[in-house]
């Protein structure tokens, strides 16, 4: 077989109206004229080191979204490896500028394209005259069939063939650690980490599939959740610390459902104890609902200092409509939250407004519940999102189905700044305006937290970075009049 020069190549990292890229694992992208941080693209970095432990072929893996590439200089980035194949990871938000980088390598170098990601999933049909090859779903096993140049009739997740079924995540090589260094993504890291935290996974997929999540709807064929071996993890966790020294602080698990399995969590733990790796900084991405204290108090023992937990939403009838029914449990979010801050431990909690089945007083309740964990002092960081439909997930089949969806402006679906759902009875200026004051509500009493913690200087300083001066005041007033 011929050797080939293959790179593997995440999306271009600034369009053409000077909008960073900014690619959250498993959920969405959004572009930013301030970007200041890229996450770890861990799907494409698995499949590099996947392709360098397999085959014999020189693989290169390039990430314009670390280096704040456009097109013109990631072309010329990519066009001076000469590749034979080009895998490049593409979602909606990018698709049109990474389409149009791909077109042009194949026509310099005669390259082979083989496009992976949310938007090839979901309109595979729609690049299938465009690029060579469409990987739908997860690629690691796919693009490796492809290279070693297997018969493409039977190679599962290779448009048009049946979607892969989920593969254990044991069989994958640790990610990628040269090409691109995890440790140059900490400067200064995804927000709201206190310590220079890698990413890092200790299992792959969720048990739920709520209808918004691009990860549970179009990268798996069901529900489901593969655990990696916590030695091996442990081992992991060794290496980068060894490699990076004082430069690395800690871990952040940045899966789906990094606690679904408590006996795995505790396993890992104690793992981590017995290592004697307990002294670094630990976040992960977890369920509040299997949360309890024999875990937290383990989790607290083996470093973790903080946990992110979707809490999304405390409305049945919203919780009903993103496929959650029957999964709430608000005591239990209590019980957790109270133990995590007697241990102290940081809870980082998301949420959602406008998705479906709400309406203004449904968002009230968990903007009123947001507002009593924040007082409370049981949350110390937030997020809260428009839930903004993604091509391929069943939400967006539902609200382009009911005549919902505004347009298809892929640039404008970042669930950050503006709604593109208008529903009959709940419109996109309410959804709007119910967010703004969510996030008002967000910001007042997270600074309350950060005076409390930080003093009275550091804490003004990082609001007037954030709202301006006219921006901060106008929220203590609000606050004063009662309006938050």
């Amino acid at each position: 077989m011929a050797e080939y020069k293959i790179v593997i190549a995440n999306s271009v990292g600034v369009d053409s109206q000077g909008y960073r890229m900014i690619h959250y694992p498993s959920r969405w992208t959004t572009g930013a004229k301030r970007a200041y941080f890229a996450w770890y693209p861990w799907e494409l970095s698995y499949l590099s080191t996947l392709l360098k432990r397999e085959t014999k072929h020189k693989v290169k893996m390039l990430d314009a979204c670390l280096d704040w590439l456009d097109y013109k200089a990631y072309l010329e980035k990519v066009v001076a490896e000469k590749p034979d194949f080009l895998v490049m990871e593409s979602s909606t938000r990018t698709i049109e500028e990474d389409l149009r980088l791909a077109l042009e390598v194949k026509k310099q170098c005669g390259t082979k394209l083989i496009f992976t990601g949310q938007h090839p999933s979901a309109y595979p049909e729609q690049l299938k005259d465009k690029v060579d090859y469409i990987c739908i779903g997860e690629y690691e096993f796919t693009v490796l069939d492809i290279i070693q140049g297997k018969n493409e009739k039977e190679i599962p997740g290779l448009y048009p063939n049946k979607l892969r079924d989920p593969f254990d995540v044991n069989l994958l090589p640790w990610p990628e650690d040269e090409d691109i260094k995890r440790i140059d993504y900490l400067n200064p890291g995804p927000p709201g980490l206190r310590y220079k935290q890698i990413q890092a996974y200790g299992s792959r997929g969720c048990p739920y599939r709520c209808i918004f999540c691009v990860c549970s709807n179009l990268y798996y064929s069901k529900a489901n959740w593969r655990p990696r071996d916590p030695a091996d993890i442990v081992k992991e966790i060794a290496y980068l610390k060894n490699k990076y020294g004082d430069k690395m602080e800690g871990i952040f698990f940045d899966e789906e459902s990094h606690n679904f399995n408590k006996k795995h969590v505790i396993d890992l733990c104690q793992k981590i104890i017995d290592a004697k790796l307990s002294n670094l900084h630990y976040t992960a991405m977890c369920m509040y609902n299997t949360l309890d204290d024999e875990m937290l108090e383990i989790m607290k023992k083996a470093g973790y200092y903080q946990i992110r937990v979707g809490v999304e939403t405390v409305s049945e009838k919203v919780a009903e409509g993103i496929g959650m029914k029957g999964k709430l449990n608000l005591d239990k979010l209590y019980r957790a939250l109270s133990t995590a801050k007697k241990l102290d431990i940081e809870i980082y909690g998301t949420f959602l407004i406008g998705a479906p089945n709400a309406n203004p007083e449904e968002d009230m309740k968990t903007i009123n519940v947001m507002k009593d964990l924040l007082k409370k002092e049981l949350l110390t960081e937030l997020q809260i999102s428009i839930c903004t439909p993604q091509p391929g997930t069943p939400f967006y089949n539902k609200v382009e189905k009911e005549g919902w969806l505004l347009h298809k402006e892929w640039q404008r679906f970042d669930g950050n700044t503006e709604s593109v759902v208008s529903y009959p009875h709940y419109p996109k200026e309410k959804i709007e305006e119910v967010y703004k004051k969510a996030v008002d509500i967000g910001h007042y009493y997270r600074g309350l937290i950060s005076l409390k913690k930080d003093g009275y200087f550091p804490t003004a300083v990082k609001a007037i970075k954030k709202r301006g001066v006219f921006g901060s005041i106008k929220l203590v007033i609000e606050y004063l009049r009662g309006k938050i």
